[in-house]
Parts: C-alpha cells; sequence; structure tokens
C-alpha cells in the first residue's frame, strides 16, 4: 500500500490508536525535560567561541571577581553639585553595610590612613621582588650616614614649610617603601588615574564588589533585586534637587538580559500564533483545523524541545526564539495540506480520498521544503555560536517534525461532515491571477522583472554600502537600565573606554613573573612610540622566588643594629618622636628576620589584610588561580574596526610569551571578518545546496534557470529594502541570508512541481498559489513576530529574515509564474 492511503486509513479508521501514540509521544517528553531541562543565560554563547579573543572573555567572566563589580553612578542637576560628595561619603557608608556587598572604592586608598597603612604592612615582599641592582641601591639607604643625611634634610624642608616632608615622614620614614612601591605605582597607573568625579562634578562613581555565589542567571537576579531595593531607600538625607542613582556592571546586565529573554519568550510566541492564527482563518474560516494546527506546532516544538535537551545537554536562552520562527514556518504544512484537502472535497472526493490526495498531491513538496528550510538552519552550526547552532538544530529536529505531524495529525481535527466552503473569495482571486497570468503572462513577466532588476541591481551595487554595524549596542538588548546607566556614565566621562585585556598564565610564580617583566618592557616601547596610550600590569606583584633569594642574600651585608641605633641618635637629635617611627623600626625588624635562612620568603597575599580596598585594584588583575593574571591597554580611542584589532594583535604580544587578548570591544571588531565570511562563504554554500537541489528535483533547465533567477532577485531585493530603510547588517543578522535562501526557495519548489505534473493548469495552481501566499505570510509573521523582542540579535534576525521572505514570496507569485507560463506555456483550462 502505497504511504498517502496508508496515512488516510490510519487516520480515519483507526483515531483511539493515533491519539494514544500521541499521549505517549507527549508525556515522554515532559517527563524527559522536567526532570533534565537546564537553560544557558551566558551571553557570549551568542558569539563564535573559537575565536581566542571570545575564549579570553569567557575566561575572564569566570575566573576573574571583577565580573562581580557593579558600578554606582550618582547623578545630580548642576545646582547641586556642591552636596554630591558629601552625600557620596554617607552612600558609601550605608553601602559598605549592605548584606550582600563585600567591598567599596569610593575614592584612591592612597587617599585613606588604612590604605597607607596597608601598603606599609606588604613593603617587605615588594622591596624583596626588586630587581637585585635596583635592590642593592635601594638598601644602601640603611647606612648610617644617608639615615642621617634623610632625616636631617626632611627636618629643614618641614622647617622652611613645605607639607610634602610631613606626608613622606608618616608613609615612608626610612625612604625604603617609595623604591619597593615604584613598580607597584607605574603598573597601575591607569587604574589609580581613572576619575572617580566628572569634570563638572554632577556624577560621582562609587564601585562596590557583591559576594554573589555565580553570575549564573538566577544568581544575578536575586542579587539585583536587593540592589534595587536599596536604591529605593538610599537616598534617604540627600537634600538637593533631583537625584539618579544609576547602577551597572555585568551582573545588572545578565539579570536584566535573562529576564528579557523570558519576556521574549512570551511575547514573541504570542505574537506569532496571533499573526499566524489570524492569517490561517482568514485562509479556510475553520477554528477546528485552526486548533488542530496548533496542537500539531505545540507538540513539533516540545519534541524538538527535548530533543535538543538530550543532545546539548544545556540549551541557551538565545534559542528559545525558535518557537516563533517555526511556528511560522511549520504552519506553511498545514496550509498546503488543509489548503488540497478542501479542494479535493470540493471537487467531491470523500473525506478519506480527500487526506489521501492532500499528501500524495503535496507530500513530496512538504518533503523538499522541510529539507531545505532545515538545511539553512542546520547550516548555522558551522557559525561557531553556540547559541546560534542549537537554534539552528532544534529548528531543524522542528521543522521536519511539523511536515510529519502536518501530513498525518492534523487530520485528527478535520470534520468528516464538514460541508466544504461555499465561497472562498481567496481562491477565488488567486484563481483570476492565474488564468490571466498563464493565457497573459508577458505583462506581468515585464513588470516585475523590471522592478525586480532595479531592487537586485541597487542591492548589489557597492553604493550606497550595506552599513555593518560592530559595536555592542548591535547585542546589547534595547531600553535596560544597565545599558543607560553606562551609556550616561560614558557621556559624563568620556575618557573613560573600555581596555584591552592581555590574559597571561604560567606553570610557577617564576614563570609568571618572568613573562610580565618582559610584556611590561615591550608595552613601555610601545608607549613610548605613541602605539598605545597607557597599559597597567601585575608585574610588581608577580613574586619572584630567585629575585627574593638573591635579594635576601644580600640583606646579610647589612647593619642592622647599626642602623637602628643610628636612627634613635638622629631621631632625638633631630627634634622627632620615636613613637610616630614605630613603622620604620617594624620595617627594620623585619628585614633583619629574612637574615634568618630557615624563614619561608614573603608573600604580600598573606600580609596584606582581606579588609583592604587594595583588595578591589588587585582582584582586578588576578584570578581565582594566582597563576592566571591579566594586564589592560588603553588605546589611543575606542576600537571600531577590525584592522585596529589586527594592528593590536601584532603590536602587543611577544614571541615566546603565550598571551590571550580580550575585551568586548577588541572581541566584537576581531569578529568582523567572521561576520564578512558568514554573510558570503556560508551564503554561497547554501545557494550552491539549493541550486543543485533544483537540478536534481526538476531536471528541466528552463525551470531550474527560472528558480534560480527568482532566488536572486529575492536576496537582491532583500538587500535593497535594508539600505532603503536604514537597517544595518550586524554580527548575527548576517546569517539571515542562508535563511532566506533555504525558505524563499521552497514556495518556487511547490509551484514548479504542481506545474510540472498537472493538466488542469488553473484548478491546480491556483491551488497550490493560494497556500503559498498564506505559508509566505505566516513565515513573514512568524519571523516579523520577533521584532517584538528586546534581544537584539532575535530582533535583528526576525526583520532580516521577514524581509528577505516577503520579496522570496513577491518573486515566486509575480516572476516565477509568469516566467514558467512564458517558456513552457501549458493550454489552460476552464
Amino acid at each position: 500500500m502505497r504511504i498517502s492511503p496508508f496515512i488516510a486509513l490510519t487516520i480515519t479508521h483507526k483515531r483511539a490508536l493515533v491519539w494514544c501514540g500521541v499521549a505517549m509521544l507527549a508525556a515522554a517528553c515532559i517527563s524527559i525535560l522536567i526532570i533534565s531541562l537546564q537553560l544557558d543565560s551566558d551571553v557570549l554563547n551568542v558569539l563564535p567561541g573559537s575565536f581566542r579573543s571570545v575564549q579570553g572573555l569567557k575566561i575572564y567572566d569566570r575566573e576573574f571577581e571583577q565580573t562581580r563589580e557593579l558600578t554606582f553612578a550618582l547623578l545630580c542637576d548642576p545646582n547641586d553639585a556642591d552636596k554630591l560628595e558629601d552625600f557620596a561619603s554617607a552612600f558609601a557608608e550605608k553601602l559598605s553595610q549592605q548584606p550582600w556587598c563585600t567591598r567599596v572604592l569610593a575614592g584612591s586608598p592612597m587617599a585613606t590612613p588604612e590604605g597607607i597603612r596597608d601598603l606599609q604592612s606588604i613593603a617587605v615582599p615588594l622591596l624583596l621582588n626588586l630587581e637585585p641592582a635596583a635592590f642593592t641601591e635601594t638598601i644602601s639607604i640603611l647606612q648610617p650616614q644617608k639615615i642621617r643625611d634623610r632625616l636631617n634634610r626632611l627636618r629643614q624642608q618641614i622647617e622652611a614649610g613645605s607639607p610634602k616632608p610631613e606626608f613622606e615622614l608618616a608613609f615612608d620614614p626610612l625612604g625604603l617603601i617609595a623604591p619597593a612601591l615604584k613598580p607597584f605605582a607605574e603598573g597601575t597607573a591607569i587604574e589609580q588615574e581613572q576619575p572617580l568625579t566628572s569634570p563638572d562634578r554632577t556624577m560621582r562613581l562609587l564601585l562596590a564588589v557583591t559576594n554573589q555565589a555565580s553570575i549564573s542567571a538566577f544568581d544575578c537576579q536575586h542579587l539585583m533585586r536587593q540592589v534595587n531595593a536599596f536604591r529605593a531607600t538610599a537616598q534617604e538625607g540627600w537634600n538637593g534637587g533631583r537625584l539618579e542613582i544609576l547602577v551597572t556592571g555585568r551582573s545588572a546586565y545578565v539579570a536584566e538580559i535573562s529576564l528579557t529573554m523570558r519576556y521574549d519568550v512570551v511575547v514573541t510566541l504570542l505574537g506569532s500564533v496571533v499573526l499566524v492564527g489570524g492569517i490561517f482563518f482568514i485562509g479556510f474560516g475553520r477554528w477546528l483545523p485552526l486548533l488542530g494546527m496548533g496542537f500539531s506546532l505545540l507538540l513539533s516544538c516540545l519534541v524538538a524541545l527535548t530533543f535538543g535537551q538530550l543532545i546539548f545537554g544545556r540549551l541557551s536562552m538565545v534559542s528559545v526564539g525558535f518557537c516563533a520562527i517555526l511556528v511560522g514556518l511549520g504552519v506553511d504544512f498545514a496550509i498546503l495540506t488543509l489548503g488540497r484537502y478542501h479542494q479535493a472535497r470540493a471537487d467531491g472526493e470523500s473525506h478519506r480520498q480527500a487526506i489521501a490526495t492532500s499528501i500524495a498531491k503535496l507530500g513530496l513538496a512538504v518533503f523538499f521544503g522541510a529539507l531545505t528550510t532545515a538545511a539553512g538552519f542546520l547550516a548555522l552550526i558551522l557559525s561557531g555560536s553556540m547559541s546560534f547552532a542549537q537554534l539552528g538544530v532544534l529548528i531543524a529536529i522542528g521543522i521536519f517534525l511539523a511536515g510529519l505531524f502536518m501530513c498525518s495529525i492534523l487530520f485528527l481535527f478535520v470534520r468528516e461532515r464538514q460541508a466544504p466552503l461555499r465561497h472562498d473569495w481567496l481562491f477565488a482571486m488567486v484563481r483570476k491571477y492565474v488564468r490571466w497570468t498563464v493565457r497573459r503572462p508577458a505583462p506581468m513577466l515585464i513588470f516585475s522583472s523590471a522592478l525586480l532588476l532595479l531592487l537586485t541591481a541597487f542591492g548589489f551595487s557597492p553604493r550606497p554600502p550595506l552599513r555593518f554595524e560592530a559595536s555592542t549596542r548591535s547585542l546589547e538588548p534595547k531600553n535596560i537600565r544597565a545599558g543607560r546607566a553606562l551609556e550616561a556614565i560614558m557621556h559624563k566621562m568620556p575618557m573613560r573606554w573600555e581596555p584591552v585585556l592581555a590574559i597571561v598564565h604560567a606553570a610557577n610564580p617564576q614563570g609568571l613573573h618572568d613573562r610580565w617583566q618582559k610584556i611590561a618592557a615591550h608595552w613601555r616601547e610601545l608607549q613610548a612610540a605613541g602605539k598605545i596610550k597607557g597599559f597597567s600590569t601585575p608585574a610588581a606583584l608577580c613574586l619572584s622566588p630567585a629575585w627574593m633569594q638573591t635579594n635576601r642574600q644580600q640583606l646579610s651585608a647589612i647593619n642592622f643594629p647599626a642602623a637602628r641605633e643610628t636612627l634613635e641618635q638622629t631621631l632625638d637629635a633631630e627634634g622627632f618622636s620615636r613613637d610616630s617611627f614605630a613603622p620604620a623600626f617594624t620595617l627594620l625588624d623585619d628585614l633583619q628576620h629574612l637574615i634568618d635562612s630557615n624563614a619561608p620568603l614573603p608573600d604580600w597575599r598573606i600580609q596584606l589584610p582581606k579588609s583592604s580596598s587594595w583588595w578591589f585594584l588587585i582582584d582586578r588583575y588576578f584570578g581565582q588561580d594566582p597563576l592566571l593574571t591579566t594586564g589592560f591597554v588603553t588605546t589611543n580611542g575606542p576600537i571600531s574596526s577590525h584592522a585596529q584589532s589586527e594592528e593590536l594583535g601584532r603590536d602587543l604580544p611577544l614571541p615566546g610569551v603565550p598571551m590571550l587578548l580580550s575585551g568586548w570591544s577588541y572581541a566584537l571588531a576581531d569578529l568582523l571578518p567572521w561576520s564578512h565570511h558568514q554573510l558570503l562563504i556560508i551564503s554561497a554554500l547554501m545557494a550552491i545546496f539549493d541550486v543543485s537541489l533544483l537540478a536534481l528535483l526538476y531536471r528541466d533547465l528552463r525551470l531550474w534557470l527560472i528558480q534560480v533567477i527568482t532566488l536572486a532577485f529575492g536576496i537582491g531585493a532583500m538587500i535593497a529594502s535594508m539600505k532603503l530603510l536604514h537597517i544595518d547588517l550586524n554580527l548575527l543578522n548576517v546569517l539571515s541570508f542562508r535563511l532566506v535562501l533555504a525558505i524563499g526557495v521552497d514556495y518556487g519548489i511547490y509551484v514548479v512541481l504542481v506545474w510540472q505534473r498537472t493538466r488542469e493548469i488553473e484548478h491546480d495552481v491556483a491551488g497550490v498559489v493560494k497556500p503559498v501566499v498564506l505559508a509566505g505570510l505566516t513565515a513573514v509573521s512568524g519571523f516579523g513576530s520577533l521584532a517584538l523582542a528586546r534581544n537584539p540579535a532575535l530582533t535583528s534576525l526576525g526583520i532580516a529574515c521577514a524581509i528577505g521572505i516577503l520579496w522570496s514570496l513577491i518573486a515566486t507569485i509575480f516572476f516565477t509564474l509568469p516566467a514558467m507560463a512564458a517558456t513552457e506555456p501549458k493550454k489552460p483550462t476552464g
């Protein structure tokens, strides 16, 4: 028995068995999803993971504490600028008392007594970490005569009224701490020079590190609920005018992005269902088949989601857009099969015969339509993006299932005794158009060819160019508060642009130290040559066991008792208080203790108090693994082109020193060639697949050529429309071209296959053109509903695909049909 009669027999005579099978399938899928469904909200998975710059972003997000940092911005009116600093101090105190806050930075640690004391506590390990020649020169300060000369000079400067010596005596009585901290100060100059107050004094920044367990979506949402509750009461004590408390940071972005994804799922799916359902009802005027279509699509989504979970283990939140897309595409098969069913019923066939006829006439077209669409979405695997690869696999599975269910389960919702439509106005209009086009194809062919050729020429012409946007704005959800806060900070403090990250890892402390010494020297040369604006590295904090051991041995040449005695005598002679020089005596004791060879080398990580505000700066450089570090390079301007990232990729690394360059701006610029590759190479491969399949399917050069021209017209008109509507390409919507090639070719396949096989031209061609029109409109609606999403990746992809599919539909109806009638005439009937 042929497949179409078998399906018709099963649907009409074994309905209970089919329903049992459907129930078991649905129950199994729901059980699997309840047990194992996990969602991945990492926005970095939208980017291709094979790029080193993207890998660096993931390492930085996962391993460094700065990802748990929030930036608070206090913004007031110009008239209240004088009040802002006092309020910022009170705000910082409240902020530090929050249970979710572990550390607050309200100003430079050097401006507080605690910050100075903490630096003094790590002076010994940093002193020992000096290059041996520099260490020898530094400890020569402990010679008795140099001690006397230094203190005498400082006393004279104090008597002359200079304030600088008093600070120097309080911070560095012996003159050893400043040389020890000089490499640290030079290496962190960028971080310390970043302003926390805007030039007009209307914005004040405060930085806070949170104690959230991870940067997962749910942890970030929980944190931001607490942060927003704090912001709601934090203005107490402000006696000025309008005051805004803005907050931005990784956690703020993740929380809002994950919430917008939930919004996107609901809004895009509902939008797609409403639009597609409305078009379906207009075309068929039946509610029960509409319910059957919805049920079949829901089952397709459920089974596809289950397969996706089993394949990937964790589904990206971006892939949730597959439901809205699948609704728009899967309904095509329902429209085609139901349209042919109703036509058969109108011709006097029985319910069972009409089902068999529908499947027999359009089953092959549905199969090839599902094949080309699935191939287009499976090609997303080649994008290298985990999120879009999952999206492609889910839709490919779902579209095949939709084709299968629309040729079987859908007919469970079609009543046998239901009378055919008495007056199908849409079919009547389509039939009139088909009759006129078949009999007189020249007028429509000339008009459509001229219009589409003009648009195609405009689309493929280099002027005006189709603009390409490679900024973070092209990936950032619309109107989120974290984004607006960052924009406000950048507006008030335009010098704050994102640096390039250089991630360096080593197997041991000595290897890490050696690498950063080489890097710092190289970057110093680049800065002197004007190739970079500045840099900061952890070189001073990367301890060298070899240098420290060598320097400790040099300490044995110092007569510490004599140095101590000289210091005491000189203090008395110059009239200084011994109590105020207690840190100097402590430093001498610590250095003398190191002469003992059994004493372990000092470690600043142990000696620096955990409450120190300096950790705020240090955590920027060191990951959870102390041997995983990062340095920062400030470029001469924001990175906006691949040429800039390519130049930095050549200049910053050193031969023999493994380094991973990253940063959002750097990574996006680095991905520009990848996007062009996606646009040109992968789209070309999809086009080759299409034309090869069409050649195999049609086996007619004229029909094959017409279809190829139709595809070219659809893509050309799509590009022209994007130019006219000022729709920019970005890193993600370049994927739309291959999808339009995969979906747009289906409409031609449906029409051409019927044209090749039928003898009743007007009857059969009109019978397929009506479903094709409805199918095209539903696909446009499915993708167009993504415009409601806040996720720009989905929005830009949806709009571009909707434009391309609409033009592919127009080209099929108004060019392919008259072109076939002109090149391969058939005698019209009726």
